[in-house]
C-alpha cells in the first residue's frame, strides 16, 4: 500500500480525535504513522504495513492509553454532583419509587431521592448511601452496618 494511504489514515484518525477528544482514535493515528514509515521502507508489501499498523495501535492502546487517561482524569475538577456519590445521607421524606416520593438531607442540602430498587420503601430517619445522580435525583440504598 502507498505511504499516502497511510498518511490519509493518520490524518483521518487525528481529525476524528480532535472532534471527539475521547482518546480512542489517537492510537490508531500512531499506528497509521508507523505503517506509513514501514510502507516507504517496503513499498511493494501490503502485509508488513498492515501488521505495523495493528501492532503499534494495539500497543499504544494497551500500554500508553491507560496512563494518559489517568493523567487527564486527575486534572479534571469534580463538580458538586460528583462529590455526593458514595456519601451517607439521612432520609427526611420516605423514599417510595411507586409513589414517587423521597427526599434525603446531606450536609444541610435536600435532594430528591429514589431507591435503587423499585419495590423498596425506605422510612424516614434511615441512613442511606448515594449510589449515583440521575438528573436532579439521587439514587440511594440503605447504608449497611
Amino acid at each position: 500500500m502507498s505511504p499516502w494511504f497511510w498518511l490519509a489514515v493518520t490524518i483521518a484518525c487525528v481529525l476524528v480525535e480532535l472532534c471527539t477528544l475521547a482518546l480512542t482514535t489517537l492510537w490508531f493515528a500512531f499506528g497509521g504513522f508507523a505503517a506509513m514509515i514501514v510502507s516507504w521502507i517496503w513499498p511493494n508489501s501490503v502485509v508488513i504495513p498492515c501488521v505495523a499498523f495493528a501492532v503499534v495501535s494495539v500497543l499504544c492502546i494497551l500500554l500508553v492509553r491507560p496512563s494518559v487517561v489517568k493523567r487527564f482524569n486527575s486534572l479534571r475538577t469534580r463538580t458538586n454532583v460528583d462529590t455526593v456519590i458514595g456519601k451517607v445521607a439521612k432520609v427526611i421524606v420516605a423514599v417510595n419509587n411507586e409513589e414517587n416520593t423521597g427526599r434525603v438531607s446531606l450536609g444541610g442540602i435536600e435532594w430528591a431521592a429514589r431507591a435503587v430498587s423499585d419495590t423498596e420503601t425506605i422510612p424516614v430517619g434511615t441512613m442511606v448511601e448515594i449510589l449515583r445522580v440521575e438528573g436532579v435525583k439521587v439514587i440511594v440504598k440503605v447504608k449497611e452496618g
